[in-house]
């Protein structure tokens, strides 16, 4: 068994474990969105909405992310041009929202959520990098976990804030 394919197996519960978490976050975000379209969506607070958006997409990344490293019989260099087609994609995406969201920037409990995703996947993306190069072994497991990381803390801060925003702003 080559270094990857080593990997990829002493990694498998990590894995397993991520996709179902990720799975099940996706969910809750899911169901804050469901429960507060008002304030997330067309006409309610564009940061809010902004935050719901990008937490929801960073849990589907952790889901795809998991799902590509559980699939057998990947090439390490396929599996880094997904994972380098998933990060462009994202941060693309963080990018025009930052964008569009100049005027509310200035809401820094907010804001650093999008700046942990935005390290998460670019963490992310230099693993893939490594894995198109060939460079896999037991460092690219380490990268994965510091990508998944903040991916996680910043998306649990953040549906807790979305599910919890009215109940904490009522007096």
């Amino acid at each position: 068994m080559d270094a990857y394919g080593q990997m990829i197996h002493d990694w498998t519960n990590f894995f397993g474990a991520l996709a179902q978490v990720s799975g099940a976050l996706v969910g809750l975000v899911f169901v804050a969105l469901t429960f507060n379209a008002k304030q997330l969506g067309i006409g309610g607070d564009p940061m809010l909405g902004a935050l719901a958006r990008q937490t929801f997409a960073d849990f589907i990344l952790l889901l795809f992310v998991s799902m590509l490293m559980l699939t057998p019989h990947v090439p390490e260099w396929n599996a880094g041009a997904v994972l380098l087609m998933f990060v462009g994609v994202g941060l693309v995406r963080l990018l025009r929202s930052l964008s569009r969201l100049r005027a509310h920037l200035r809401r820094w409990a907010i804001l650093q959520r999008f700046v942990l995703s935005a390290v998460g996947q670019g963490v992310l993306g230099y693993a893939g990098i490594e894995l198109v190069r060939g460079g896999a072994g037991d460092h690219i497991g380490s990268l994965l976990i510091a990508a998944v990381l903040p991916l996680l803390l910043s998306g649990c801060r953040s549906a807790w804030l979305l599910v919890m925003h009215d109940r904490e702003a009522a007096p």
